[in-house]
């Protein structure tokens, strides 16, 4: 993992422990490869934002 991935992690809330990277305020864990794989920091940016959007939709609809 390049540091301007981790940056871009960081910049999302996102801890990287081990090879699992963690976002403890909303409770996701998910494998580093996934987030490793993407060509661009763009690509990565967009990845993430739809994560953190369908942990948010989900956390809505359990609340209702």
């Amino acid at each position: 993992m390049t540091n301007e991935q981790k940056a871009i992690l960081e910049k999302f809330g996102f801890r990287i422990e081990g090879e699992e990277v963690k976002h403890l305020k909303l409770g996701i864990v998910r494998n580093k490869k996934e987030f490793v794989s993407h060509a661009t920091s763009e690509e990565l940016q967009d990845y993430i934002k739809s994560i953190l959007r369908n942990q948010c939709q989900w956390r809505r609809g359990v609340s209702e």
